[in-house]
């Protein structure tokens, strides 16, 4: 028998709060709110099945680490089985220093990757400095003519 997306909210609200977690409203389809569960330092997508077995799609496993970069959190992917009602916990190797830092003693002491990552991107983009196009009024007058016998030629099938 299917289960209902009551069910699954139900669920989801419950697993959230159990990995101490706030759930989002729904499942984070919002504008401000994203995937299931998130705190101050983790934001966590979930995965629920009857199966055997679940398929994880690398879109998803982005879409969660964009949504980490952007709310500067870690992101940890959450698989349920609930024929068994195992959990399962996904992060990649450089997070689960902060992540179990984080089980720990409920704080995160060093930064994420991902702050690294931003603050770097932040450098680099004050030492680039634009690059100005300028423009005289020779090259804009060839490139209007240009356009006119282009524009012409294109005409002239009446």
């Amino acid at each position: 028998m299917k289960r209902t997306t009551k069910f699954y909210r139900k669920n989801e609200e419950e697993v959230m709060k159990s990995l101490g977690l706030k759930p989002t409203k729904n499942s984070g389809s919002g504008w401000i709110e994203k995937e299931d569960g998130q705190n101050d330092f983790i934001i966590c997508q979930l995965k629920s099945t009857d199966a055997q077995s679940i398929k994880v799609n690398q879109k998803d496993i982005r879409m969660l680490e964009k949504n980490a970069l952007v709310s500067h959190k870690l992101p940890l992917f959450a698989i349920q089985f609930l024929n068994t009602g195992e959990i399962w916990l996904m992060a990649k190797p450089v997070d689960f220093v902060n992540i179990s830092e984080y089980i720990k003693t409920g704080e995160v002491i060093k930064p994420s990757i991902y702050d690294v990552l931003i603050d770097d991107t932040e450098e680099e983009e004050e030492n680039i400095q634009k690059k100005k196009i300028k423009s005289s009024e020779n090259a804009r007058n060839s490139f209007n003519e240009e356009r006119k016998r282009k524009y012409e030629k294109t005409r002239s099938a009446k």
